[in-house]
């Protein structure tokens, strides 16, 4: 017979005993409660542990996504990887490329993630022109930094795509094509400049719109080419003359279009420049004496001087003398009176020039002399061809006196000739003449003179 034994609880209930998971969940939210206490206490939300603990980039993500912006979002990474595939490229063409990650730029991540919310707001809105704002606010943004022209490159060419959209007649569009000009000109890639710049011209023209200094855009555009004309002619006369005298030309009138009269002359003297290399002095003149009426009307003195001289030049090889004599002339009195020693040495020195090919070798002494004692070079070469081409001056000068001497050859005259070569040492240099500043520099002391003696002449005709 089997006995039952008594139960435990006296009441007949059932007996439950304490859950352990139930003691471990009461724990937990204790010291959850205790945290966020003191996280309170501290002024620490959830959202702000989170942030101290994620990377920069997953906070501005997860902030850029929680507003709702998924666009900007989207573009933000876009450059992430475009970054990132040029620097892949760059390895494999050139090694190691040692470049500093947009994505570690905080400064530069705060700034894009503004501009793109603000240009994703203005889409959303139907304003492209305020989206095309928000972009070209980022390309001038990054112009600070010259590592950064892919950013450049990538919102202008975001302003040109919201330019399209924009209903105002093609400005926004003209300017967008002007700020990749400008941006390509900086870099050195003048022919794909001139591309845009040459479309920024044509959808200004017959277009009232000014800049905010009231300035016509059109007058800009012109001014603008004339200037990327002006280099690119630079850039190619080596390779083809004829080819930068075509951009020469475009760019006087790109100068003229624009109003500018000061850089319309200087891109006249500029052509006749290029024209006297090329060995065509009378097209040359023609634009020299363009440039010489503009200065005039400027009353740019040293402009004028400029002009006289390159004047000068092109009418020598016409064999028109009497005029070129006559620009020199101009030339040197301008230089004089301007104070400009260098300029009148260099002006001094061409008049005694064509003088010397005139056979009048005493203005030639004279002007060569001018141009001796104005030198302000220390560069031995130049000092030393001043001598010599004074020392040839003076043989000359010296040469017609002499010859006639020697054929009168009377006592009086070969007496002075006698007399004369006393007085001379062995370069040919008259004893008692005081040393010019070339040959100063050149020798290092002055000249010695004769003492107690008179200044050396050659034997007159006279004698």
């Amino acid at each position: 017979m089997t006995s039952t034994l008594p139960p435990v609880n006296h009441s007949g209930s059932k007996t439950t005993l304490p859950s352990l998971r139930s003691g471990r969940s009461e724990r937990s939210r204790t010291t959850a409660s205790k945290r966020q206490s003191l996280g309170r206490l501290a002024g620490i939300e959830k959202a702000d542990v989170s942030g101290y603990r994620n990377s920069y980039k997953h906070n501005l993500s997860l902030s850029i996504l929680q507003d709702g912006y998924v666009s900007s979002f989207i573009e933000l990474f876009e450059l992430f990887d475009k970054q990132n595939e040029q620097i892949k490229n760059a390895d494999s063409e050139s090694g190691d490329v040692e470049v500093q990650l947009l994505i570690d730029q905080h400064d530069k991540l705060d700034f894009l993630k503004t501009k793109l919310i603000a240009a994703e707001d203005s889409r959303r809105c139907g304003a492209p022109d305020k989206a095309y704002d928000a972009y070209l606010e980022l390309a001038h943004y990054f112009e600070q930094f010259p590592s950064d022209q892919w950013l450049i490159d990538h919102f202008h060419e975001r302003c040109m795509a919201e330019s399209n959209q924009v209903d105002d007649d093609g400005r926004k569009q003209a300017e967008a094509n002007f700020y990749i000009g400008v941006a390509l000109e900086k870099r050195g890639d003048l022919s794909a400049a001139i591309d845009f710049l040459e479309k920024f011209f044509t959808l200004t023209t017959d277009q009232d719109w000014q800049n905010k200094e009231g300035e016509h855009l059109h007058d800009n555009a012109a001014i603008q080419l004339y200037k990327t004309y002006t280099c690119l002619a630079e850039e190619v006369y080596e390779e083809s003359p004829p080819l930068s005298i075509e951009y020469l030309k475009k760019a006087y009138q790109m100068a003229k279009e624009g109003g500018n009269k000061t850089e319309a002359g200087m891109a006249s003297h500029r052509l006749g420049n290029i024209y006297e290399a090329v060995g065509d002095p009378q097209v040359a003149t023609m634009y020299h004496k363009g440039y010489l009426d503009r200065c005039k009307r400027d009353k740019d003195k040293v402009g004028m001087g400029k002009a006289y001289e390159a004047l000068g030049r092109c009418q020598t090889s016409e064999g028109k003398i009497e005029e070129a004599l006559e620009s020199y002339k101009e030339f040197v009195n301008i230089a004089k009176d301007q104070g400009q020693k260098e300029v009148y040495s260099q002006a001094c020195s061409a008049l005694a020039d064509l003088y010397n090919m005139l056979g009048d070798y005493g203005h030639a002494v004279e002007y060569f002399e001018k141009a001796a004692e104005n030198m302000e070079t220390d560069d031995q070469e130049r000092l030393q061809l001043m001598n010599i081409s004074l020392a040839i001056a003076r043989s000359h000068n010296t040469l017609q006196s002499y010859s006639l001497a020697i054929l009168h050859n009377t006592p009086r005259l070969t007496a002075s000739l006698v007399e004369w070569k006393d007085y001379r040492d062995d370069g040919f240099i008259m004893a008692s003449r005081p040393a010019t500043r070339a040959e100063s520099i050149i020798s290092g002391s002055a000249t010695p003179t004769k003492e107690g003696g008179d200044t050396c002449s050659t034997p007159s005709k006279e004698q």
